[in-house]
C-alpha cells in the first residue's frame, strides 16, 4: 500500500507496517530524464549501532557496520539483501558503534575499498579499532581518506561523494572526525554526516552544497547552537534517525518550530529497517519492515 507523504503538526517517528510505503515526489526535473537504474538505500535497524547499504545496479556500498554485537544480525541483513562484495566499506568514524562490526564484514564479505578518517582513535575504541586494521591487512585491502577536493564513486546510475573533515584536530567531540557521503541518483539524494558534532556542521555549511532530499541525522538526531541553521540548509523532504533511541524532546521541539520546511516525517530505525527506493525520476518510496 502506497500513501501520499503528508504535513503532520507534531513530529514522531513513523511506524510503517511491512509492505507499507510513502512516496515523495521529486522537486524537480532528472538532468537526462532518462530512465535510470533503481536505487536503495536501507538504513538498518541494529541492537547498537548504526549501519546504512547503498545498491545500485550491481553495487553496494556498506556505510557503516554497527558495534561487534551487531556483526551476526548485519551479516544476515546483507545475505538476504544477495551482498556477496562491496565496492566500498565507507567508516563514518571511530565509534565501536559505527566500526565495530567492521572486522567481522571485511572478513565474511569480499570488500575493494576500505575509506575512514586519519586519526587516532580513543582508548575506548582501541581494541575495534585493532581487529579492524588487522583483518584489513589480512584482506589486503586499501584504505582511503577522501581527497581534499572529495572523492566521487559511480555506483551504477547513482554516485556516491566522500567529503573529508577540514581539521586534522578537533576537542569538542570525536564525531567532528566523521566523513560525510553525499548520494545522488537523478532527482532525489541523501546526506550521511556520521556524528558531525557542532564545529563539523559549521564546516560542513561552508563545505557543501547541502540541498538534499533525505537526512540521516548526526548524533542520533543531538541538538546544537547551529542544528537549526543546519536543517534550513539541508532542508529535506524526510530525515531518518538511525540507532536504538527515540528523539528527544528537545529535537521534536526544534522540528515542530520550523513548519516552513519541506520536511514531512522523522523515521527511526528503532521500529524496523528503513529502506528508500528510487527511479531517480519523479518516485521516491520509503518502506520499514516490523522490528
Amino acid at each position: 500500500m502506497r500513501h501520499t507523504m503528508r504535513h503532520v503538526s507534531l513530529f514522531i517517528c513513523i511506524l510503517l507496517m511491512a509492505g507499507a510505503a510513502v512516496l515523495i515526489g521529486s522537486r524537480g526535473q532528472s538532468p537526462s530524464n532518462q530512465e535510470l537504474g533503481e536505487l536503495q538505500v536501507t538504513c538498518f535497524s541494529l541492537e547498537n549501532g548504526q549501519a546504512a547499504l547503498i545498491q545500485c545496479g550491481d553495487h553496494a556500498v556498506l556505510i557503516d557496520a554497527g558495534s561487534a554485537d551487531d556483526a551476526p544480525a548485519l551479516l544476515q541483513e546483507l545475505e538476504d539483501r544477495q551482498v556477496t562484495r562491496l565496492d566500498a566499506l565507507v567508516l563514518s568514524y571511530f565509534s565501536p558503534l559505527r566500526m565495530g562490526g567492521a572486522a567481522q564484514v571485511l572478513r565474511s564479505i569480499p570488500t575493494e575499498a576500505v575509506y575512514a578518517p586519519d586519526y587516532d582513535p580513543p582508548a575506548d575504541s582501541q581494541g575495534d579499532y585493532r581487529r579492524l586494521l588487522q583483518a584489513i591487512e589480512d584482506a589486503g585491502i586499501p584504505v582511503q581518506l577522501p581527497d581534499e577536493k572529495g572523492d566521487t564513486l559511480t555506483l551504477g546510475d547513482a554516485q556516491l561523494t566522500l567529503e573529508r573533515p577540514l581539521q586534522g584536530h578537533y576537542e569538542a567531540t570525536e564525531g567532528d572526525y566523521s566523513l560525510t557521503a553525499s548520494l545522488e541518483h537523478g532527482v532525489f539524494s541523501f546526506l550521511f554526516p556520521g556524528d558531525a558534532g557542532e564545529q563539523r556542521l559549521g564546516e560542513l555549511m561552508a563545505q557543501l552544497p547541502l540541498s538534499h532530499t533525505v537526512l540521516v541525522l548526526p548524533e542520533q538526531g543531538a541538538v546544537h547552537e547551529n542544528t537549526e541553521a543546519f536543517l534550513r540548509a539541508v532542508d529535506p523532504q524526510a530525515a531518518v534517525l538511525t540507532g536504538a533511541k527515540a528523539p528527544s524532546e528537545e529535537l521534536l521541539t526544534l522540528l515542530n518550530g520550523m513548519e516552513d520546511l519541506k520536511l514531512r516525517d522523522l523515521y527511526c530505525t528503532a521500529d524496523g529497517d528503513l529502506t528508500f527506493t528510487s527511479n531517480g525520476l519523479d518516485e521516491l518510496t520509503i518502506t520499514q519492515a516490523e522490528k
